[in-house]
């Protein structure tokens, strides 16, 4: 499973990339659902910070409850993808002329 996860980290961003150049409309579709998944994650964590602050119950169970939340893990599964992608175009192709 670990060897999936590590092969999805490695190729997905390249594949983003090569997505990028060849459809005309692909970054903006990125960055949109990029922005979406960063609010989405931002108030999920938010929430689950407050409940755990309000109800005083900061025990490892309630504080990793989180991560069984399956929108939490996409929209932060998505950011990291995207992230990785952002710093191949912005740093390997930095120099090179790109579709917008």
């Amino acid at each position: 499973m670990s060897g999936l996860v590590w092969g999805a980290v490695i190729a997905v961003p390249w594949l983003l990339v090569w997505l990028q150049n060849k459809a005309a409309g692909a970054k903006r579709i990125m960055d949109v659902a990029a922005y979406a998944a960063l609010v989405l994650f931002s108030a999920i964590a938010g929430v689950t910070v407050t409940e755990i602050l309000v109800n005083d119950t900061v025990f490892m169970t309630s504080v990793h409850k989180v991560f069984l939340n399956p929108l939490f893990l996409a929209s932060g599964g998505w950011l990291g993808l995207y992230a990785l992608q952002r710093l191949i175009v912005e740093g390997i192709f930095s120099g090179r002329a790109r579709r917008g």
